[in-house]
This record gives structure tokens, C-alpha cells and sequence, in this order.
């Protein structure tokens, strides 16, 4: 009887322990599930993108260079701005993009000086206008501004100008600038002066040798034409035959 009554209450008990675990504790919460959203890209928007080549990295004075490469992306309906520079040449050219994201420009290196050229091609990215553009119409010539803050970021001429690598830093600084979303790709070409033709190699040509020849040492001749001596002879030896027949 003891045994039955012992084998029932460990029954009673494993099936209140198994209700336990089955069932949540009153006051318990089960642990959050973690959900994951992404965030739709804005329709018809893509992540600009800039690059650039130029035809040459060593071209000779006088052969024409070409910047060419792909911009996408962005509003690029202003085109991009190409700027080649190297002491106080300074060329910014707006440049407009084909459909298919490529451009290209021709520059004439006639009367260019030898040095090398730093190149910056700038996408004005999402607002479709250049944070850093040239301003050519104030004191200097070759001032570079900060289009939004209306602000002189640095001079390619005039006092306190810098050039060539200088120049390059601090337009690259100006670019990365906060507050401005321009991107850009930049490189460089060395501008060389053609080389020299080599003189042409004088060649010597020797004197023909002249080799004396004596002159023919003349031969005497007979005062008398041959034809006078042998008839001379003939009439001496009739003679002589006609003499002998009379002494006989």
C-alpha cells in the first residue's frame, strides 16, 4: 500500500514539473525577436563616380594631350571641371559628360612650358554645382573659392600664391573640405622637349688616288715618209742590176 501511494505522488510530482517547463512563468516575458530593416536607396539615385586618363604621361611639346574618362552618378548636367596646372599655367575647363558617362578634352601643348602638369577632374556629385571653382574676375587671376561659403581658399598667382605640388595639396584639401560633396580624380603628365636629331655623321670620302702614267717616249721616225724610202730602194737596185749585166 505504501509503495502504490509513494509511486503516485512521484507521478503527481514529474507531471506538475514537466507543466513547469511547458507553460511561461506568470510575470516572465518571452525575449524580444531582433528584426532587420533596410532602408529603401532613393529611386533613380546612384553613388557618384569619377575617373580619368590622359594620353600620354610623357607627351613632346607641340603633340596634343587628351583627358578623358567616365563620370556617373550624381546630377552631372553641369558636366565635370577639368583643371590642368603647372607654375603659372592654369586652365579650368568645364567639360560636359556624353550619355554613356564618358568625356574628353583636347588641350594644344604648342608654346606650353616643359614641367609637370597636375590634372584634377571634379564631378559636382549629387547638387549638380562646384563647391571649388576659378575665380578669374577679382584681384588675382588665379583665385580658387569656395563657391557656397563665397570664401578665397588659395591663389595660383599674385602674393602668397602656391604652385605645382603646392597648389595640388591645397586644391585637394579643398575638395575634402566638410560641407561640400564634390568628388574627384586626379593625376599627372611631364611635358618634355622633343630631342635633338643627332647630327648627321659626316662621312669622309678619299681622295681618288691618281696614279702617274709616264708619257710614251716617241719613236724616231725616218725624215722621209715610208712610202719615198722604199722607192728609193727599188731604183737604187734596178740600177745596180743593170750595172752588173754591163760589166758582163
Amino acid at each position: 500500500m505504501k509503495k502504490s501511494v509513494s509511486l503516485g505522488i512521484a507521478v503527481i510530482t514529474l507531471v506538475l514539473l514537466a507543466a513547469l517547463v511547458v507553460l511561461p512563468v506568470s510575470g516572465v516575458a518571452d525575449a524580444p525577436t531582433a528584426v532587420t530593416t533596410t532602408t529603401p536607396a532613393a529611386s533613380g539615385v546612384t553613388k557618384p563616380f569619377i575617373s580619368a586618363t590622359v594620353s600620354s604621361s610623357t607627351p613632346i611639346v607641340g603633340d596634343p594631350v587628351t583627358i578623358s574618362g567616365i563620370a556617373t552618378g550624381g546630377n552631372l548636367a553641369s558636366g565635370v571641371q577639368i583643371w590642368v596646372f603647372a607654375g603659372n599655367y592654369v586652365n579650368v575647363t568645364t567639360v560636359p559628360v556624353n550619355a554613356d558617362g564618358t568625356f574628353s578634352k583636347t588641350y594644344p601643348t604648342a608654346g606650353m612650358p616643359p614641367a609637370t602638369y597636375y590634372v584634377f577632374v571634379q564631378s559636382p556629385a549629387m547638387d549638380g554645382k562646384f563647391d571649388i571653382a576659378l575665380y578669374d574676375a577679382g584681384i588675382y587671376s588665379g583665385q580658387v573659392v569656395n563657391t557656397k561659403t563665397k570664401s578665397t581658399v588659395f591663389n595660383f598667382t599674385g602674393t602668397g600664391s602656391v604652385q605645382d605640388a603646392a597648389a595640388s595639396k591645397a586644391l585637394s584639401d579643398a575638395l575634402n573640405m566638410p560641407g561640400q560633396d564634390d568628388i574627384y580624380t586626379k593625376l599627372t603628365f611631364q611635358l618634355t622637349v622633343p630631342v635633338a636629331t643627332p647630327a648627321a655623321a659626316i662621312t669622309t670620302v678619299a681622295a681618288p688616288v691618281t696614279t702617274a702614267v709616264p708619257a710614251a717616249t716617241p719613236t724616231a721616225k725616218s725624215p722621209l715618209p715610208v712610202e719615198v724610202t722604199a722607192g728609193a730602194l727599188v731604183i737604187g737596185g734596178c740600177c745596180a742590176a743593170l750595172f752588173m749585166r754591163k760589166t758582163h
